[in-house]
């Protein structure tokens, strides 16, 4: 059973449907040819006459009991293995997001919380958190139609992979929003981070030949520190959202940051 996240659940169910019928056909044919090895070689009787006894009518009764047995234990340990996949399959099934194929916002939430776990085990523990949407979605789904706008949010969520190192976290938050989990980096750093997404987005081309267009990123960035009293996902979302909606405030296709305030203030 191969492992594409991008499948549907009816056809990992269907496929586990025909892998039964496989297996209990292979199950049901292995135990004749052991019950018919069974009879002709008769080792039952072969010992009993051995010992001087007659024993032939137990080699039907043993050659049941052994065919069955053996025809159990293949069945039970096939079935084992079939189901430890498609439970493993059916579990990144339920993490992953169908149509972009990054983390779904459930997923995101619980890799979040691994990283509030450790900012309270470790005092010098932090991450950085992005939160941004493509600017004027919408207008492109109403004016490029729902396949186009598929697209766009595809390739948007392949590019921010291609774009963090492989110990980030990129899922989407919902519509057209993404959030990013940067462990242990610093503000200054995620920044960085956030203007190498939004550079490497906008340029991507979209749309048919004669009406090309490329899309922006409003991106708001936050860092959580050991000790900084947000603990929880709500207490986090308020945090960056209030920077998204800063970014979008001022023109879009822009990040926000706390070092803004700063800057603002010095």
């Amino acid at each position: 059973m191969s492992s594409n996240s991008n499948r549907s659940t009816m056809s990992v169910v269907q496929e586990m449907k025909l892998a039964l019928k496989k297996d209990m056909a292979a199950a049901v044919f292995s135990g004749m040819i052991l019950f018919i090895a069974f009879m002709y070689y008769k080792p039952v009787s072969t010992l009993y006459e051995m010992s001087g006894r007659e024993g032939s009518y137990i080699d039907v009764m043993a050659g049941f009991l052994f065919s069955f047995f053996i025809v159990v234990s293949y069945f039970s340990l096939k079935r084992l293995v079939e189901m430890k996949r498609f439970f493993k399959e059916a579990m990144a099934m339920s993490r992953m997001d169908f149509l972009t194929e990054v983390y779904n916002r459930r997923a995101l939430f619980e890799m979040l919380e691994l990283e509030f776990n450790k900012n309270k085990r470790f005092p010098d523990a932090k991450f950085c958190f992005l939160l941004f949407d493509i600017d004027n979605f919408k207008g492109i789904n109403d004016g490029y139609g729902h396949a186009t706008g598929d697209t766009v949010l595809r390739e948007v969520a392949k590019t921010v992979v291609c774009s963090v190192r492989k110990t980030d976290v990129c899922g989407r938050f919902g519509g057209d929003e993404f959030g990013v989990i940067l462990p242990y980096t610093e503000l200054s750093k995620g920044i960085i981070v956030a203007d190498k997404i939004k550079e490497n987005v906008s340029k991507l081309i979209f749309g048919p030949l004669r009406e090309r267009f490329s899309v922006t990123l409003s991106m708001g960035v936050v860092v959580v520190p050991a000790g900084s009293g947000v603990e929880t996902m709500e207490q986090l979302v308020e945090h960056v959202d209030k920077y998204l909606y800063t970014a979008k405030r001022s023109g879009r296709n822009r990040v926000a940051s706390p070092l803004d305030e700063i800057a603002k203030g010095a």
